[in-house]
């Protein structure tokens, strides 16, 4: 009738990596836009944001392979 304390359901990792990927992004972006300017503003975020956003999904993913 009960249920056991460890049946907790999975967080989803998603919205994590987004947060990151965006932070990534700005941070990437603002040194490529003092270097470049605003092209390299935009090419960089768009490359921090990917970068960031699978760093998170690959470390989840490794911790749910790991016992």
């Amino acid at each position: 009738m009960t249920q056991a304390k460890t049946d907790h359901p999975k967080i989803s990792p998603v919205p994590r990596a987004i947060f990151a990927g965006f932070i990534a992004g700005i941070a990437a972006g603002y040194i490529a836009y003092l270097f470049v300017g605003l092209p390299g503003f935009i090419i960089g975020f768009i490359a921090g944001l990917v970068a960031g956003s699978q760093t998170v999904l690959m470390m989840a993913r490794s911790r749910e392979e790991t016992p």
